[in-house]
């Protein structure tokens, strides 16, 4: 198989995606109001709820959600075999995931005053406040933790992207800074100016390479006080960086920083496929891969590759950032569908590089050889790096150049989503002790740096800021059953509007059945080598489960009366 033929199958696939079954979702089963009004109009604070363009809008989710989960889910996925990794990327991001993040948004806006936990109640109880707050929590927890070593490893084994990695940060607080002044109309402009300067400081600065490695040791009368390798230092680096990131509204730099590096990454895929065109590399991965010890590609190609086809925390970024920037209730389709679609091109792109990256059938069964293999999170990330870089020198652009400009993107991505679930972690926490006064605080100062000392403890626990990895075979689980109840979130407001559910309903009842199948398989492996961590973590995830099915059986069963939406919902006055 062509590789250049599935570029082209997904490029249709895509297309008619948006243009057909995108439109059939927002005129037929969620009938978008371009005269709502949306949290930006009606609770704007000038801080974290403000009116935004929606180009703008849409880079920053994409950055959000195209990024590493992406990247690695894509890259296991492909030991299947390339055919079951192409179909449910293309399946699953027009049918479940263009659904997803339609209806998230959507659901966003409808409910936008309440706040993540206060969507919830209104829809269901009380009572599923709690399991929520756990279910989100613990996804972005260990998300937050794994991220932070990942950023880590990328800027400690590509010296040259460390200070162009930094640098874009300060251009993107420029860039934040100029739009709020000018205003939307100078965004093309502006646009331009950014990215073209975005790529002259990687041109640059990729010729100056800045790293230190061996190890911090801080000791005191001969004992050894704090013992620290590169990858940690830059872990606890960025922990801080983001803790004044996260504090500043977000128009200053995380709105521009994302659209900045999705601009960037439509030039990676950009370069990519365009190096697709003129090599034109044959698929040298089998068609079903089934000639090693792995798991079964059912259930869990749905449990490994999420991004790109559907991610429990969606929801969880639109609910707590993205979806309060929208001016329109009918902006939902471009950001939601449309972001999905991009993520999952990246995702196409992830399952191009390894399975036509490679240069024989036998080189790519090499790195595919085992299951264990393919558990190493940075070395996938680099094979994807690589891969770039190899399809950009094929237009004549230098290697080392491109892998440096692919490196400080992806690191960029990954960066910006870490910077993304400590705040919605922050909200959720703070939400939950709003309405049970867990701990008694002066201010959210106090904790947004609970927030960030937490996750920070997780990833450095073991001294080298791998720590979140001891949880890392958690996450996809948890997730997908994030992904579940969002969905089921999503068909109850549909219902209680009397709109059609079936388009919901659908992809949350096979995500239900492939999720439980795979959490039951992995629980009886874990059993096997007495793996009790990640036993306990998949019981509290049963015990999650089963609380949230139990208030949505109840929801279901009692009468639905008319919705009171006078507490979530307005008119503008025509």
């Amino acid at each position: 198989m062509s590789s250049l033929v599935l570029l082209i199958i997904c490029v249709v696939v895509f297309v008619l995606g948006y243009r057909f079954y995108s439109r059939l979702l927002a005129l037929g089963v969620f009938r978008l109001d371009v005269n709502y009004s949306t949290p930006a109009q009606s609770l704007a604070d000038d801080k974290d709820i403000v009116v935004s363009n929606r180009q703008v809008i849409l880079g920053h989710h994409v950055a959000i959600i195209a990024g590493p989960t992406t990247i690695v889910g894509s890259a296991v996925a492909v030991i299947w075999g390339w055919i079951p990794a192409v179909l449910w990327v293309l399946v699953g991001t027009t049918v479940a995931a263009g659904v997803y993040g339609l209806g998230s948004f959507w659901l966003a806006v409808r409910h936008g005053g309440l706040g993540l936990t206060g969507m919830v109640c209104s829809l269901m109880s009380t009572r599923a406040r709690v399991p929520f707050a756990i279910l989100g929590v613990v996804v972005l927890l260990i998300m937050n933790a794994v991220l932070a070593w990942l950023v880590a490893e990328l800027l400690s084994t590509y010296p040259s992207a460390v200070l162009a990695f930094w640098l874009q940060i300060l251009l993107a607080c420029g860039f934040g800074w100029f739009l709020r002044r000018r205003g939307p109309q100078a965004l093309i402009p502006a646009t331009v100016v950014v990215l073209v300067g975005a790529l002259l400081i990687v041109w640059i600065f990729a010729k100056i390479p800045f790293a230190f490695s061996g190890a911090l040791n801080i000791d005191f009368r001969g004992y050894s006080v704090v013992s620290l390798d590169a990858t940690a230092v830059w872990v606890v680096l960025l922990f801080v960086a983001t803790y004044y990131t996260t504090r500043l509204p977000i128009w200053k730099l995380t709105q521009a920083r994302g659209y900045l590096l999705a601009l960037q990454t439509s030039v990676l895929l950009i370069v990519l496929f365009a190096g697709v065109v003129v090599l034109q590399p044959p698929v040298v991965a089998p068609n079903f891969n089934t000639a090693i010890e792995t798991p079964t590609a059912i259930p869990w190609i749905f449990v490994t590759l999420t991004s790109g086809a559907i991610a429990g925390f969606y929801l969880l970024m639109a609910g707590g950032i993205t979806a309060k920037q929208l001016a329109r209730e009918t902006d939902a389709q471009y950001v939601g569908f449309g972001s999905a679609l991009v993520d999952g091109l990246l995702a196409f792109s992830v399952i191009v590089v390894c399975t036509a990256g490679f240069n024989s059938h036998d080189e790519w069964m090499e790195f595919y050889a085992s299951w264990e293999g393919v558990q190493d999170l940075p070395q996938l990330i680099g094979i994807y790096i690589s891969g770039i870089a190899k399809f950009a020198s094929a237009l004549g652009i230098d290697f080392d150049l491109a892998q440096t400009f692919a490196a400080v993107v992806v690191a960029g991505l990954i960066a910006v989503t870490l910077e993304a679930g400590i705040r919605v972690q922050h909200q959720l926490l703070a939400e939950v002790n709003d309405n049970y006064q867990i701990v008694s605080l002066r201010d959210q100062k106090t904790l947004l740096i609970i927030t960030v000392l937490v996750a920070a403890m997780l990833a450095l626990h073991d001294g080298r800021g791998q720590g979140g990895l001891a949880l890392w075979p958690l996450f996809g689980l948890w997730n997908q059953v994030l992904a579940v109840f969002g969905l089921f979130l999503i068909g109850l407001a549909l219902r209680r509007r009397q709109q059609a559910v079936g388009y919901v309903f659908v992809p949350m009842i096979f995500l239900l059945v492939v999720t439980s199948w795979a959490l039951i398989l992995q629980l009886i492996r874990w059993w096997a080598s007495a793996d009790w961590l990640l036993i306990a973590g998949g019981i509290l995830l049963l015990v999650v489960g089963f609380w949230l099915v139990w208030e949505a059986l109840r929801t279901l069963r009692k009468s639905l009366p008319a919705l009171d939406t006078s507490l979530v919902e307005s008119k503008i006055p025509h």
